[in-house]
C-alpha cells in the first residue's frame, strides 16, 4: 500500500493518555498467557512418556496437575486480559467520540449541508466502534500472537530439530503471504463504508419527513430509492468479502495442511525410534497451537482493514473547519484579548460585508447599515435575498468574505464565541424541542438556573397559564413520544429561552412564518416585551408584521436596495416598503 496502516493508525496513539498502567499491565498479561500456552503440550509429552515408561503415579499427578494449572491460568489471564481490554477500549474511543461530537457542535451551517446526521452518526458511532479493537489491544494482540509464533518454534527446536526445520520455513512464508494480503481490501471496505453512510443519511431524511412523504404518494418512491441504496450497499460489501476472505480461507487451508505434516513427520520419526510416543503428541499439539495465531492474526488484520478505513474517515471528518476558527473548548486557540462588550443594548454596524456560501455566488454584496444601541432594524426582501445571512452573520454561524460586522464597539470575528452568544438572542422559524423536561429545553440543561428565573422567563412569554396545565410542571418531558406542542407554543418556548437570557441583540428570522395570523396575533405582545429596550434585527416576509421596528433595511440579491426610517418609507408611495405593504408580502 502506499499508504502504511500503521502510519494511518499513528495519530489515534494521542487517545490512549493516561492509560499507561493499563496498558503496562496488559503488556504483562499477555506474554504470561503466552508462556502458559507454551507450557501444556510440554507437560502433555512428560505425561504420556512417563505413563509409558511406567513412571510412578506421584509424579504422573504431579504433572497432571501442572497441566491442569496451567490450562486453568492461562484461562484466567485470557479474561482478564479481554476484561481490561475492553475497558480500555471504551474509555479511549469514548475520547474520541467527545472530540468529533464536539468538532461537529462547532461547525458552521455549509458542515451540515455536505454531512447529513445520518451519516455523522455513522462516522461518530460506526466508526470509533470499529477502531475501539485497534486502539484498546491490536498492536498487543499482534505482538503476542506473533511471540506464540516464535515460542512454537523454540519449543520445536527442544523437541527435535527436523521438526523445527520443517515447520520454521512453512510459519514464514504463511506470514509473508498474509503480509502481502494486507491492505487489499481496503478500497473495497472505503466503498462499502461510504455507501453505509449515504444509507443511514438516507433513511433519517425520509423518517423526518415521513407524514409528507406518505400524504403526497412519495412512499412508492422512498422504497425504490431504498432498494437502490441497499442494493449498492450489498453489491459493495460483497466485493469487499471477496477480498477479504482470501485471508481466512488461505490460512485455513495452510493450518491444515501444517497439521497433516506434523502427523506425517512425527510418525515417520516416530517409526524410525528418532521420537518418542509422547514427544509426537506433543509436536502435533504445538502443530494444533500454531493455527491459533495464524488465524487470530488473519482475523485481527482483517479488523485492520476496516479500522484503516474508518481512522482515515475520521481524521477528514476533524480536518474541516470550513476557515471558521474553532472555539476554545474544541482546541482552538483563543481571539486576541480585548476589552469586553459593553453592558445594556449593543449598537450594530455593517460596512461593506460581502458574504458567498460557493465561490462565485454572492449571497450579500456591499451591504452596510447601522443600528444605535436599543433601535430596532426589520430586514425585507425576496426569497433568496440574503436577509437570514445577515442574522448569522450577526450570531456569529458565518464570517463574512469581506468587510466588517462590528457590534459593541468589537468586530465579531475578534469575540469569543461564549461572550458574543452570552450576549445575543437568535430566534428562527424552526424551534427544537428535545425529548427532555422543560426544565431542561429552557436552560439546554444547566441545572444551575434557578426555577424562579424559568417561571419568570415563562411568564414574560406569556406560558404561565399553559406552564399550570402541564401535569409535572416544569418536569414535565416534551418533544418526540412525550407531551406535543402546537407551532405557537413552541414558538413562545423559544421566546422564553431568550428572556432567560435577557440578550443585549435580539435577532429574529422569520419567528411568526408557521403561524397562523391568529397566532401570530397571540405572540405579539411577548415579542413585543422582548425587544423592549434591547437592540433588535427582525427578519419578516410579511412586511405588516414589522410594526415595532424603528429601521427597515430592503435586500435584493443581496444588495441593499432601501433603507430608512420605517414611518418615512411607510408614508412614501415611492418607496419599495410602501410597495411591500400594500401587497402584503415580499417575495
Amino acid at each position: 500500500m502506499a499508504d502504511s496502516p500503521w502510519r494511518r493508525l499513528r495519530g489515534l496513539g494521542r487517545h490512549l493518555s493516561g492509560e499507561r498502567g493499563s496498558l503496562v499491565l496488559l503488556a504483562l498479561v499477555v506474554p504470561l498467557g503466552v508462556g502458559l500456552q507454551l507450557v501444556a503440550p510440554e507437560m502433555l509429552r512428560r505425561f504420556v512418556d512417563g505413563a509409558l515408561s511406567g513412571s510412578p503415579d506421584g509424579l504422573l499427578l504431579t504433572v497432571a496437575a501442572w497441566y491442569c494449572a496451567a490450562a486453568l491460568g492461562q484461562t484466567a489471564l485470557s479474561t482478564g486480559g479481554d476484561h481490561l481490554a475492553a475497558r480500555l477500549a471504551w474509555r479511549t474511543t469514548n475520547r474520541l467520540r467527545a472530540e468529533l461530537v464536539d468538532h461537529c457542535l462547532r461547525r458552521p451551517a455549509p458542515f451540515y449541508q455536505r454531512h447529513p446526521p445520518g451519516e455523522l452518526v455513522d462516522r461518530v458511532d460506526g466508526d470509533v466502534t470499529r477502531l475501539a479493537g485497534v486502539m484498546s489491544s491490536l498492536l498487543l494482540e499482534v505482538a503476542a500472537q506473533a511471540l506464540l509464533v516464535v515460542g512454537i518454534l523454540v519449543a520445536l527446536f527442544r523437541l527435535d530439530q527436523v521438526l523445527a526445520l520443517v515447520f520454521a520455513p512453512f510459519t514464514v512464508c504463511t506470514l509473508l503471504l498474509l503480509r502481502r494480503l494486507v491492505g487489499r481490501a481496503v478500497p473495497f471496505v472505503t466503498a462499502r463504508q461510504a455507501s453505509v453512510a449515504d444509507l443511514l443519511g438516507f433513511l433519517e431524511e425520509r423518517l423526518a419527513c415521513a407524514e409528507d412523504l406518505t400524504a403526497n404518494g412519495a412512499a412508492p418512491a422512498t422504497m425504490r430509492a431504498l432498494e437502490d441504496r441497499l442494493g449498492t450497499v450489498y453489491e459493495r460489501a460483497r466485493r469487499a468479502a471477496r477480498v477479504s476472505v482470501r485471508w481466512p480461507a488461505t490460512v485455513q487451508g495452510l493450518s491444515a495442511a501444517s497439521v497433516v505434516l506434523a502427523l506425517v513427520v512425527s510418525v515417520w520419526l516416530h517409526a524410525r525410534g528418532q521420537l518418542t510416543t509422547g514427544t509426537a503428541f506433543a509436536a502435533l499439539s504445538y502443530a494444533m497451537l500454531l493455527r491459533r495465531p495464524l488465524l487470530a492474526l488473519t482475523a485481527r488484520f482483517q479488523e485492520l482493514e476496516s479500522a484503516v478505513v474508518s481512522a482515515g474517515r475520521v481524521a477528514e471528518l476533524l480536518r474541516e473547519h470550513d476557515g471558521h476558527p474553532p472555539g476554545p473548548a474544541a482546541g482552538g486557540s483563543r481571539p486576541a484579548a480585548g476589552p469586553p462588550l459593553p453592558g445594556g443594548p449593543l449598537d450594530v454596524r455593517f460596512d461593506a460585508v460581502r458574504f458567498h456560501y460557493e465561490p462565485g455566488e454572492p449571497v450579500l454584496t456591499d451591504v452596510s447599515f447601522r443600528l444605535r444601541p436599543g433601535e430596532r432594524l426589520g430586514v425585507v426582501g425576496r426569497t433568496g435575498s440574503g436577509k437570514s445571512t445577515v442574522v448569522r452573520l450577526l450570531f456569529g454561524l458565518h464570517r463574512p468574505a469581506g468587510g466588517s460586522v462590528v457590534l459593541g464597539g468589537r468586530e465579531i470575528r475578534t469575540l469569543d464565541v461564549r461572550a458574543l452568544r452570552a450576549k445575543v438572542a437568535l430566534i428562527t422559524q424552526e424551534v427544537h424541542v428535545f425529548h427532555a423536561s422543560l426544565r431542561d429545553n429552557l436552560t439546554f440543561f444547566d441545572r444551575s438556573v434557578d426555577d424562579r428565573r424559568l417561571l419568570d422567563a415563562l411568564a414574560q412569554a406569556g406560558l404561565t397559564g399553559w406552564l399550570e396545565d402541564l401535569p409535572d410542571g416544569l418536569d414535565t418531558v416534551l418533544g418526540a413520544g412525550a407531551r406535543g406542542m402546537s407551532a405557537g407554543e413552541e414558538q413562545l418556548v423559544a421566546l422564553a429561552r431568550a428572556f432567560l437570557r435577557d440578550p443585549a441583540l435580539v435577532l429574529m428570522d422569520e419567528p411568526t412564518a408557521r403561524l397562523d395570523p391568529h397566532t401570530e396575533e397571540l405572540l405579539v405582545p411577548a415579542m413585543e416585551r422582548l425587544l423592549h429596550g434591547r437592540t433588535a434585527v427582525v427578519v419578516q416576509h410579511r412586511p405588516h408584521a414589522l410594526r415595532h421596528v424603528d429601521r427597515i433595511l430592503v435586500l435584493d440579491r443581496g444588495r441593499v436596495v432601501e433603507h430608512g426610517e420605517r414611518t418615512a418609507l411607510a408614508a412614501d408611495p415611492a418607496s419599495l416598503f410602501h410597495g411591500l405593504l400594500r401587497t402584503g408580502r415580499a417575495a
